[in-house]
């Protein structure tokens, strides 16, 4: 059945996986870094148990700050704890036709401005030579090798 806490809701309810259950399992992985929390931790409060659950309410209430990890030695910069958590919610996004495929969540991770996070989710930031580009885009006629004339 998969690890209570990192299963996508579609493959809770039906047992399919797909490249989006992958997807939200990464997202729920990338919480536990920020927070330094288990996924579900029944030691919590009742309205903490569930990490996804619990981050949701914490953004929604603009507290992101104090989401992270009190062990984690060198605090992100703000910039940099935004962009990790709305890639995070956008991965573990209910809804699986919402959710990014990897290689957009890779830019959304690498990417330098908050706003190129959903830049990145509406397919307008592409990096042609990327392996991960070409097969997340089969129409594309870009075979990868750069025009270096001489």
């Amino acid at each position: 059945m998969g690890t209570f806490g990192y299963v996508a809701p579609e493959y809770a309810n039906s047992g399919l996986l797909n490249e989006k259950s992958d997807v939200y399992s990464f997202g729920v992985v990338l919480l536990e870094a920020i927070t330094g929390r288990d996924p579900v931790d029944y030691d919590r409060p009742e309205n903490e148990v569930n990490l996804v659950e619990w981050l949701k309410m914490m953004v929604a209430g603009r507290r992101s700050e104090e989401v992270v990890d009190p062990m984690i030695e060198n605090r992100p910069a703000t910039s940099a704890l935004k962009r990790a958590l709305l890639t995070a919610l956008r991965c573990v996004d209910p809804d699986a036709e919402k959710r990014p495929k990897m290689s957009q969540v890779v830019r959304m991770l690498e990417s330098e401005e908050i706003g190129g996070a959903g830049e990145a989710m509406q397919g307008r930031v592409r990096q042609p030579n990327s392996d991960t580009d070409r097969s997340d885009n089969p129409g594309s006629k870009s075979d990868g090798r750069r025009n270096n004339k001489a």
